[in-house]
């Protein structure tokens, strides 16, 4: 089953929360995303919604609550008007972990965002690499196997 249709299963599975709290309205917007918990090595998944505070991606490995996250945002040139895709470094706080119904090994991860920054070129190269390498259709616990990276 690819990433992408996981997303959407994952979207109607866990639509049964009530009283929304967020502050900030979420995008419905799917991003490749490499992550990883601080010093772990980088995975390949796939955001399933994003905020100006925070995001929630599709994984095949659970993280733990209230433990610091970093993932790598690739930005398309058609949404932010840039001449080159632009690659944005996030640090976050994991806020949520939840398996998604009906699936062997998936999870959902709601994250907050503390701080971010801009990639340089010559810092973004590496995640060229890792995005090249990567398959298109490929399943979700191939999409999220480590990866390895300098950064």
């Amino acid at each position: 089953m690819q990433l992408h249709s996981l997303v959407n299963g994952l979207r109607s599975a866990l639509s049964v929360h009530s009283g929304e709290r967020r502050k900030n309205t979420r995008f419905d917007m799917h991003f490749p995303v490499f992550l990883r918990g601080r010093g772990d090595p980088w995975s390949v998944s796939e955001t399933a919604d994003v905020s100006a505070t925070g995001a929630f991606f599709v994984t095949d490995h659970p993280f733990l609550l209230n433990n610091s996250i970093e993932y790598v945002l690739t930005f398309p040139p058609d949404l932010t008007k840039a001449p080159q895709p632009l690659r944005v470094r996030f640090f976050g706080i994991v806020l949520r972990c939840e398996q998604v119904s009906g699936s062997q090994g998936v999870f959902g991860i709601a994250v907050r965002k503390t701080a971010h920054r801009y990639l340089t070129r010559e810092e973004g190269a590496s995640f060229d690499t890792m995005e090249q390498k990567r398959s298109p259709d490929a399943s979700p616990t191939a999409a999220s196997q480590p990866v390895k990276t300098a950064t």
